[in-house]
């Protein structure tokens, strides 16, 4: 059998997501890989995960799933990074990895709250004094700067640079001002890694990688 598939992209719409379980089960017994080559899956969470492994082991697979490789998005473009920027320019996890920017929101968020811009932060964490407030803060701004990066690496960038502004299908438009102390506390996450690491978040890659494929030409190495 040629299991040889034409490069393409087709997308496929449905309102209810067991209909577009039902279509990729589908393809896959109509377009089988070879055999022990993993089918590579992206989803948006581990739980869509988990549930889309039991829903193939049920269609027609005796119970069993097996040869996937589900995948974060943020796992997937990382990879795709590496792959178009080359290995050496790309290190195996970002110092801006959701795990590393978690311990290291904890260790700034004291010293952050003193100070006045960021006021905001202060008033959810005061009377702390076991400290959960502060490693659920944490958890979650460790995940908002993950989702900007996978997502909004426009807006990253021009934080970085000192442009406090979101940009939108009609253009780009101030961040109010309750809202400023994210692109603070983003410059100040990266002033807080070492200079030769600042280009290692997935805000700057995703701009150096979209104007390698846009640029085409080899691959490194």
């Amino acid at each position: 059998m040629d299991n040889e598939l034409s490069p393409g992209l087709s997308i496929i719409h449905a309102n209810r997501l067991e209909d577009l379980r039902e279509l990729v089960a589908r393809w896959t017994v109509s377009h089988p890989l070879r055999p022990l080559e993993p089918e590579l899956f992206i989803v948006q969470s581990n739980g869509m995960a988990q549930w889309l492994k039991l829903a193939l082991a049920a269609d027609e697979g005796a119970g069993i799933c097996a040869a996937v490789d589900m995948q974060l998005p943020a796992r997937f473009l990382w990879a795709a990074y590496r792959a178009v920027l080359g290995e050496d320019e790309v290190p195996p996890v970002s110092s801006f990895d959701k795990s590393r920017l978690l311990w290291r929101l904890l260790r700034m968020l004291p010293a952050l709250c003193r100070e006045e811009s960021f006021s905001t932060l202060a008033k959810f964490l005061k009377a702390d004094n076991d400290f959960r407030k502060h490693y659920q803060l944490a958890c979650r701004l460790a995940d908002l700067y993950d989702q900007y990066q996978v997502y909004r690496a426009d807006w990253l960038a021009d934080w970085a640079r000192g442009i406090d502004r979101l940009k939108g299908p009609r253009g780009a438009v101030p961040l109010p001002a309750e809202q400023l102390w994210q692109a603070r506390l983003w410059r100040r996450l990266l002033d807080d890694v070492p200079a030769a690491e600042r280009q290692g978040s997935r805000a700057a890659l995703h701009q150096r990688f979209m104007r390698a494929v846009e640029a085409g030409g080899p691959r490194p190495g």
